[in-house]
């Protein structure tokens, strides 16, 4: 029993996190939701709050050289004005249905509150550019190189949010960016909870939606899902926050056609706005999703030539609403990448180095990929099907909103694999890397369609045949109860060797000095181990090469490092025929060891830690 609890409950520290995490939810709510107007939807307000704190921040810091600790002081200040400002005019903080659904999600906030940092690219980028961030209080340069981290090139609205959440609680929050990820998702629920209203014919929702309806929003956006990944959401990974500016543009982008077919052009005019934001959101978030908000706009662009009730100069005049704000953010991330840093992101090759000739075999694992996700490869069919006919008849909003959806989806997966052929090396596109973690930024659309078209079913076909009666319990104990049934696969973190190097790696911080050079030996891991080392002791010490299973040749690197002068420690994690030769001490299995030597003298063996049993 005490083990299960563990799940939930580490340490009083826990309630640091949600306070934080929530208090810059509850700044970019009143952002958002200051200057919106009558006509928005609330649910994105967090959304837009949070893009123009990431406009601010951007431009500031790049052209202002501003701490960001002062930054972060004129932020929050403006969402204090602005809270007390939308407080007095709208009386509520959230959208209708959030404290409902916060309610049902309690026991999931709670257990993602306990989670620590474990996956690879969490020591490599997502954490600790912030924690450069908090150092360093600016963006990487010329003369700040954040020499640890991978994708310095990378834009920078997600890191902004683990680095508000940590500069209010003192220290380096690892787990904010999964809190903030489930609040997102949650997020995305009311906006399914909205579709499914409009699919069932009702134009608003009302002040209170039910509890049912909130549920089956809640569990749409988590449980069932297709690519909600617990190794992917409850981490700092920038996948969940950009599936969701994406299905928001989507939504946003098929809302304004619908006030415009409708002539409801004050509508359309503020619905816009709220689609600039969250394209200059989502343009700041990763490099690929530059993509989609490119994706966005022409889907948008090409349903409204086709739907004749539009008048192309009505949506015109919007259009500087809707690219202005990401182009700007764009154009000044550029600016710094190309003036400052050494371009560390992904990039095109030179056409005579595309694999042309692979495109069979790159689009035949793709379909293998997606074959083994079932249910989302079998929405995306049905998407597709309905954009297909949609975009033909342009008769109904259902029409046009697959269209819109069908382009994003197909789309998208048509630039992935233009990046498999163009910008991937040969070993990477055959394999399709993360092909199934880039889908999952199109998540939130397959949800937003599937719930709106599932409603429009529902009115037309069901509704008349069969109710929930005594059911309508079932979503509400759903949403509840899956934190506790699942509690040990949602704490992937507690990996018994995950642990180890995160506790090996904090006990070394403090056996290590900075004229130390170290190697990482693992050469039957991962090389997670070698990521873990280098976030844990950070500045302490130079990390000066690793061996992993994925080596060639794994003796090598270990020769290789060990003769040179500058490398006098060796951490093991694993060993394979000739370690001990080469270090000259007899290494056994299942065991880490820290070795030390002085000057050119022999290794010796500082520490020893038995490893933990695998489950």
């Amino acid at each position: 029993m005490a083990a299960y609890i563990h799940h939930f409950i580490e340490n009083t520290g826990q309630f640091l996190v949600l306070a934080s995490v929530g208090t810059v939810w509850l700044g970019f709510t009143a952002l958002g939701a200051v200057g919106g107007g009558q006509h928005r939807l609330r649910e994105f307000d967090p959304l837009v709050g949070w893009a123009w704190v990431g406009l601010f921040f951007t431009v500031s810091g790049v052209f202002l050289e501003i701490p960001f600790t002062y930054l972060a002081a004129v932020a929050a200040a403006g969402a204090v004005a602005a809270g007390v400002i939308f407080w007095r005019r709208d009386g509520a903080v959230f959208a209708p249905g959030f404290g409902k659904l916060l309610m049902l999600a309690v026991p999931l906030l709670i257990l993602v509150s306990a989670m620590r940092a474990s996956q690879w690219d969490e020591f490599s980028d997502w954490l600790i550019i912030p924690q450069y961030l908090l150092a360093a209080d600016a963006f990487p340069s010329r003369d700040n190189p954040f020499p640890n981290a991978v994708f310095t090139g990378y834009p920078y609205s997600w890191h902004f949010v683990t680095y508000l959440a940590s500069r209010l609680a003192g220290r380096l929050l690892e787990n904010a960016g999964a809190l903030t990820n489930v609040l997102l998702l949650l997020m995305f629920g009311l906006v399914v909870v909205r579709l499914i209203a409009k699919g069932l014919g009702r134009d608003e929702i009302g002040a209170a939606p039910g509890w049912t309806l909130v549920a089956l929003g809640g569990l749409a956006a988590t449980l069932v899902n297709p690519t909600f990944a617990q190794k992917i959401v409850l981490t700092s990974y920038a996948e969940t926050s950009s599936a969701v500016a994406t299905g928001a543009a989507v939504v946003l982008s098929w809302l304004i056609v619908e006030a415009l077919a409708d002539e409801r052009r004050d509508e359309a005019r503020h619905l816009a706005w709220q689609m600039g934001a969250v394209l200059a959101l989502l343009i700041n978030l990763k490099q690929a999703t530059m993509v989609l908000v490119v994706l966005s706009v022409l889907a948008t662009l090409f349903v409204v030539l086709r739907e004749r009730r539009v008048s192309i100069a009505d949506f015109l005049r919007l259009l500087p609403r809707i690219i202005g704000p990401a182009l700007v953010v764009y154009l000044v991330w550029r600016y710094h990448v190309n003036s400052e840093l050494a371009a560390r992101e992904l990039s095109l090759q030179p056409f005579d180095k595309w694999l042309i000739a692979l495109i069979p075999q790159i689009v035949w694992n793709m379909v293998v990929v997606l074959s083994k996700k079932g249910f989302y490869l079998a929405l995306v069919v049905i998407i597709a099907g309905f954009g297909i006919r949609g975009f033909i008849r342009s008769a109904t909003p259902l029409d046009r909103f697959a269209a819109i959806a069908a382009m994003v989806v197909l789309g998208y997966n048509a630039f992935l694999l233009l990046a498999y052929v163009a910008s991937f090396g040969k070993f990477d596109a055959l394999r399709v890397a993360s092909y199934w973690r880039y889908n999952m930024h199109l998540g939130a659309v397959v949800v937003a369609f599937s719930a709106y078209g599932a409603a429009v079913l529902w009115r037309h076909r069901i509704a008349d045949k069969w109710t929930w009666g005594r059911l309508k319990w079932l979503p509400i104990a759903l949403m509840v109860a899956a934190p506790f049934v699942f509690a040990k696969k949602l704490r992937f973190d507690q990996a018994p060797m995950t642990v180890h190097f995160r506790d090996i790696g904090a006990e070394l911080s403090d056996l290590v000095s900075p004229g130390d050079s170290y190697f990482v030996a693992d050469p039957k891991g991962s090389g997670e181990s070698a990521v873990i080392m280098s976030f844990e002791i950070g500045s302490k010490a130079t990390r000066n090469g690793f061996v992993s299973a994925f080596f060639a040749d794994r003796l090598k690197p270990l020769k290789d490092k060990v003769n040179e002068p500058n490398t006098n420690v060796v951490i093991v994690f694993s060993a394979i025929d000739g370690f001990s030769g080469i270090l000259g001490q007899e290494l056994t299995p299942r065991h880490t060891y820290l070795l030390r030597r002085e000057a050119a003298g022999p290794w010796q063996v500082v520490k020893t830690w038995p490893q933990p049993a695998q489950n």
